[in-house]
């Protein structure tokens, strides 16, 4: 039945309440009444018959539980409540006058105080309290509430007293009775074994510091440490730390909603910490992190977020042997005597593990080292400064232009923080004397058969850091090159009798080697006559035609008859052993003298001046002859 305070009168008579002023006006009329009889009848005599009016007063009785009262979330040892997070009871209590009731909810079972409504129109306006005592707190109390229907009240967890980890709640519902506000008489604890008394709390953990142990090299891995417990005894079953690049993290989801950079492995008691691999590129810079502390249940420490940023160290450009391309893998040949021989090759690529792109977005990798050397002289004495340089075996990219022209372009473009490579193609040339390293039979010195010229290659980046020097996994030959020039283009014996000779060899003809081998000569000529041309021998005429087999040489000036000299042929190349040794100089090069004399035929008899051609050839000398 509901209660309607409009018929108030009404439901005090048919409840067959009857109040203190009712039972007073009674007893008055009976007084009164026993007066007067008295008076009249001079109390004489007693009435045979009379009536007596009934009186009762009905008290107030308390609401009951129709559904005992619940945490409307389960807060127990497995789920407890998070501090500063809300936790509610529910319940359903029910007045035999269809009054309106409260849910209260008490740390103890001191029994409460029921408090009184003003007046019957304002049932359901003053809530009852727990006892008071030290040892006891209000949880909560609800609004009041229909009879019948559900009530809840809430309060909100804190850190600190009167919420300890674990808390005890009884509850009772209790009505505003203007007359006799009353409580139930037994407390109840709860409905279920998952939210039903105690309640618990989990306090916050606690981060006092985050740091790491940077800075590091791309590629390394990074350590992220913390100052930090959980205050819990109950419940300190784990805390993780989650490092965030910037500040984004969710308390919802208990992770990074950006950037997300580590988390720890395992769950920690306390100093938890957590490691990541910083990537293999990556720009030297300092890069923010934010640690985050939160425990099992997702409860975030109060100093979320610590800011403490890393830095990732510059480090070196490298090249791959694999990476140099010297000439292509073919072999490099000289073709110009007595200068520069220029179009040779030389590709690699320079890799930096702090990107291709610097943290202003421009180049990082800025220059490279470069030296073309013959293998045996290595990057250690050929270590790319002009100090270096030795047109024989050494040719470093700290030269002027002027001296060695290597010129290099890149043949890729960054474009991209993740892109850690960029790849150069160059042409260089070398000098006629370059060292040759093939290994043709009798051609080549055995001491650098075994050798090879060689490329070696380092990058440098934006701060100026020089990597380390490496060396083709390709090298190649310098075939060798045999070049002569003769100093004069004229070989003058003289005015000679008809049946004399020069008596020694003293005319003399200077080689100059202009390649890169140590010469011996070897030489052929024609017949003398006044009318020699190229291209127009001289006749077979005793009287007028000097055969060449009178000419004689030899690398010493030797006597004409001494049978020592070597006999010049026009069909055949003699060799003298001039044993030029091999040019170092690129402005002196090595000479070699040949010592001429003649005989003039008695049979001569056509005086006047007499020409011919000599035709020199390079021979390449043993290897002993070269310096």
């Amino acid at each position: 039945m509901s209660f309607n305070h409009q018929e108030f009168p009404k439901y005090m008579r048919t409840a067959g309440k009857i109040t203190v002023v009712t039972a007073l006006t009674g007893l008055l009329v009976f007084v009164l009444a026993f007066i007067f009889d008295v008076g009249t009848k001079e109390l004489s005599k007693v009435s045979a018959a009379g009536n007596a009016t009934t009186t009762l007063t009905v008290l107030n009785t308390p609401p009951e539980f129709t559904l005992s009262p619940y945490e409307v979330i389960g807060s127990a040892t497995t789920t407890p409540t998070n501090s500063g997070d809300t936790i509610s009871w529910s319940a359903i209590g029910s007045d035999s006058n269809g009054a309106p009731y409260f849910l209260l909810v008490c740390s103890t079972n001191a029994t409460p105080t029921a408090n009184q409504a003003p007046d019957a129109g304002s049932l359901g306006t003053v809530p009852p309290n727990c006892y008071s005592s030290p040892t006891t707190t209000q949880w909560g109390v609800s609004t009041g509430t229909v009879s019948g229907a559900l009530a809840t009240v809430s309060t909100t967890t804190t850190e600190s007293a009167p919420f300890n980890e674990v808390n005890n709640w009884y509850a009772w519902v209790c009505d505003d009775d203007p007359v006799l506000p009353r409580c139930n008489a037994v407390p109840e604890q709860g409905l279920y074994s998952t939210s039903s008394s105690p309640f618990h709390v989990n306090k916050r953990p606690v981060l006092t510091d985050f740091y790491n142990n940077g800075p590091v090299d791309p590629g390394d891995t990074l350590t992220f440490y913390s100052t930090s417990s959980d205050p819990d005894t109950n419940y300190d079953n784990g805390i993780t730390l989650i490092v965030c690049g910037s500040n984004s993290y969710s308390t919802t989801t208990n992770t990074c909603t950006a950037d997300f950079l580590a988390s720890s492995s395992i769950p920690f008691t306390d100093d938890a910490y957590a490691t990541v691999t910083i990537p293999a590129i990556m720009i030297d810079q300092s890069y923010s992190a934010f640690g985050f502390l939160v425990d099992e249940f997702g409860h975030e420490a109060a100093a979320n977020p610590i800011s403490d940023p890393f830095d990732v160290n510059n480090v070196a450009p490298v090249v791959s042997g694999g990476d140099i391309k010297l000439n292509a893998g073919v072999d490099m040949t000289l073709t110009q005597p007595g200068t520069e021989t220029t179009g040779f090759t030389l590709d690699f690529k320079v890799k930096d593990a702090n990107s291709c792109l610097n943290s202003a977005s421009s180049s990082e990798i800025v220059d490279f080292d470069v030296v073309v050397f013959r293998g045996a002289v290595g990057t250690s004495t050929c270590d790319g400064t002009a100090g270096s340089y030795d047109p024989n075996d050494c040719y470093p990219n700290g030269l002027a232009t002027t001296t060695w022209n290597l010129t290099c372009s890149a043949t890729t473009t960054c474009l991209s923080p993740y892109q850690d490579e960029i790849d150069y193609a160059c042409t260089f040339p070398l000098w006629f004397l370059a060292d040759p390293t093939d290994s043709l039979p009798g051609q080549v010195p055995a001491f650098l058969d075994a050798d090879m010229w060689s490329a070696g290659v380092a990058g440098i980046d934006d701060d100026g850091l020089t990597g380390f020097m490496a060396t083709t996994s390709s090298p190649v030959e310098v075939i060798s090159f045999k070049s002569i020039d003769i100093l004069a283009n004229e070989i003058s014996y003289g005015a000679i009798e008809p049946g004399n000779d020069t008596g020694t060899l003293s005319a003399t003809s200077t080689l100059l080697n202009i390649g890169n081998v140590g010469l011996d000569q070897q030489a052929q000529g024609e017949s003398m006559c006044g009318t020699f041309s190229v291209g127009n021998e001289c006749p077979v005429s005793a009287t007028s035609t000097i055969p060449e087999s009178e000419q004689k040489f030899s690398s010493t000036s030797l006597s004409y008859a001494s049978g020592l000299a070597v006999t010049l042929s026009s069909t055949t190349a003699n060799e003298v052993e001039l044993n030029v040794k091999k040019t170092v100089s690129t402005s002196t090069p090595k000479q070699g003298i040949t010592y001429w004399g003649i005989a003039v035929p008695a049979s001569i008899t056509l005086s006047g001046s007499y020409t011919g051609m000599n035709t020199f050839t390079a021979v390449t000398a043993e290897e002993a002859d070269w310096y």
